[in-house]
């Protein structure tokens, strides 16, 4: 038996070390007991200090190539703990690089499907940490969902279901969102957010603020009961003080995940915001692009609650103070722009780029040459430099081609308008008979057929000069036959109406000749008198225009338009490049506008609403008044 030891002891496994070091501590008398010990009682000494040569080997190794040379020789003597280990090494050699195989050629190693036949035959003694942790494994080298190993990993998931955490559900929800339809699979994927949300209230930590932001962010995607969502939210809301950015990150696009927003998240929602805006520098630029593409989107889906004043600035503050460059300039600023936001300095920054190096507008992508147009229109703003920012623009690449007839042509041409540029080729490009012929072709709504008439009546009131093709008056009429269709609410009739002595001192819904609609009409003599209007010179009763009223001499026209809050920058009273074209084509006609913001007189208390409207009617007057003194 002695020589049995001895011929143990020359052989290069793992396991002659271990039993020669067993051999040593036992008495000559024990030593025929050793041929007895089975491979866990070998290698998992309870009660002596025995080192673990195998599993130190697979710890230590530092190549996958060692690790399958390791389970190759010993698969057959390993317990869990060594198989545990085997695929953790594994898995961290393979992310860290250290790995001289693909995925693909350690799924088909003979020592791997070893590995994996072992944990099956061990597969119902290891723990459900471990049971995660190998499929955790399994599922990252690549294999497939199908395969008998990971389906006995999931049955001993299913079986043990009720015992796994909140973010052991949330990890293996996150694990299997790649997994291949199966039975077993979609009836996980069932269960995990039942049982999330059955235990939420007992195991969920009310203390961690990070936590609760995972636990938020399951809950927002999963679309889980109010009552849930509420309950994390308080008890986030509760350590708002602890918010820091990352976790901001998180709660904001969790929250954006939403269809239907809570009342309860506007508090946390304005305090995630609130730390992103003031720690703004901690982002990259890619998380702060990404903020503003959930708020932008949220914003247009009427879910204004979602915009931010101060994080809106301090994305273009960032853009500036890092000098992030022109491309990703206006990336931001586009989406401000389709928020309603103005910031006067990144326009100013955009702007210095471009007349230090013009040629960086000429030949910029064709999404960053509308954003600039539409931010500068936007804003009805024209920064230092104006006249070299206005050439480049001329000499832009996509200008120039006009290859892309689906490209917002419209609109361009609109926001050039409001910038007095008139560029008679892309005019002519327009209105000619095959971009109209598509343009009317397609599915547009009215508001984009109101675009086309909008550009039409800027480019016969305010460029008198241009001497090309127009749309056809049929196109034109058919457009402005529909105006006013979408006005069913005329917020300010019933006041104007009492302010001025009666109905027939206020008229409503009309048109100008050019299509213009108006939504009220009074008619004033010197002195601020209203005066009643009973006649029309034509016996049109489909519609009303401006031209046809008989008004007498002495007196002043003045329309009274309605702005809904839509019409201005949303972080301040500035109307934005539509409204605004459309007040300077009436005036070029001659008449006298009064915009009404609607938002602002629906906030007004009911006692100030008349008084207001007087108001700006007076003001109005006085001004022709004093102009025409001016001019006597």
């Amino acid at each position: 038996m002695v020589q049995t030891v001895v011929g143990l002891l020359h052989c290069r496994s793992v396991l002659s070390r271990t039993l020669l070091q067993q051999a040593r501590r036992a008495a000559p008398l024990n030593l025929p007991h050793l041929r007895w010990l089975s491979s866990k009682e070998i290698m998992q000494p309870s009660a002596v200090d025995t080192q673990d040569f195998l599993l130190h080997d697979i710890k230590s190794s530092t190549d996958t190539t060692r690790v399958m040379q390791i389970i190759g020789a010993h698969y057959t003597i390993m317990n869990n703990r060594h198989i545990m280990q085997s695929l953790k090494s594994l898995f961290d050699l393979k992310k860290s690089g250290n790995c001289s195989m693909t995925k693909q050629q350690i799924i088909n190693s003979p020592d791997f499907i070893k590995l994996c036949k072992r944990l099956k035959s061990q597969a119902r003694g290891i723990s459900l940490n471990d049971t995660i942790e190998a499929l955790k494994v399994v599922s990252y080298v690549g294999v497939p969902a199908n395969s008998t190993i990971v389906q006995i990993l999931l049955q001993l998931v299913r079986h043990r279901i009720n015992d796994l955490s909140l973010h052991q559900i949330i990890f293996l929800e996150f694990m299997m969102r790649n997994f291949e339809r199966s039975p077993l699979v979609d009836a996980l994927r069932i269960a995990f957010p039942l049982v999330f949300e059955a235990q939420l209230s007992l195991k969920m930590a009310y203390d961690d603020v990070t936590s609760l932001a995972e636990l938020l962010q399951y809950a927002c995607k999963k679309r889980l009961s109010d009552s849930s969502l509420n309950s994390i939210i308080e008890s986030l809301e509760k350590l708002s003080e602890d918010i820091n950015v990352k976790t901001a990150k998180s709660v904001v696009w969790s929250l954006c995940e939403l269809k239907t927003p809570l009342p309860s998240h506007q508090a946390l929602l304005t305090k995630c915001w609130d730390v992103l805006a003031q720690n703004i520098e901690e982002c990259s630029y890619v998380e702060i692009e990404d903020l503003l593409t959930w708020m932008m989107k949220k914003i247009s889906g009427k879910h204004t609650h979602f915009y931010h004043e101060g994080f809106a600035d301090s994305c273009a503050r960032y853009v500036v103070a890092k000098d992030c460059g022109f491309e990703e300039g206006t990336w931001v600023l586009r989406k401000l722009t389709r928020i309603g936001h103005i910031n006067i300095s990144l326009i100013d920054y955009i702007a210095e780029k471009i007349v230090n190096n013009p040629q960086i507008l000429e030949e910029c992508r064709t999404s960053s040459f509308f954003s600039v147009v539409s931010g500068m229109a936007n804003a009805g703003y024209k920064p230092m430099g104006w006249n070299c920012i206005q050439e480049a623009l001329m000499k832009n690449k996509t200008l120039i081609r006009k290859d892309k007839m689906e490209l917002p042509w419209i609109r361009l041409a609109l926001d050039f308008a409001v910038l007095d540029i008139f560029c008679p080729d892309l005019l002519q490009y327009i209105f000619e008979k095959e971009f109209l012929q598509q343009f009317l072709s397609r599915e547009y709504s009215l508001l984009d057929h109101l675009q086309l008439l909008l550009l039409y009546q800027a480019v016969v009131t305010l460029y008198p000069t241009y001497s090309g093709v127009l749309p056809p008056q049929n196109i034109i009429d058919m457009v402005i036959a529909h105006n006013g269709d979408h006005m069913q609410n005329f917020p300010l009739q019933a006041a104007m109406e009492k302010g001025m002595g009666g109905t027939s001192y206020v008229w409503t819904r009309l048109l100008t000749k050019l299509g213009h609609f108006i939504d009220h009409l009074v008619v004033m003599r010197k002195g601020g008198y209203p005066v009643a209007l009973n006649q029309i010179a034509s016996n049109s009763a489909l519609k009303t225009y401006v031209e046809d009223l008989l008004v007498p001499s002495d007196s002043q026209i003045i329309l009274v338009l309605c702005m809904p809050a839509s019409c201005y920058a949303i972080n301040c009273q500035r109307l934005r490049s539509v409204p605004s074209l459309t007040l300077r084509t009436l005036e070029a006609l001659g008449h006298s506008v009064v915009p009404v913001s609607v938002q602002h007189w629906m906030n007004l208390p009911d006692y100030e609403k008349i008084p207001y409207l007087m108001q700006n009617i007076k003001v109005k007057c006085e001004s022709l008044d004093s102009n025409e003194a001016i001019v006597h």
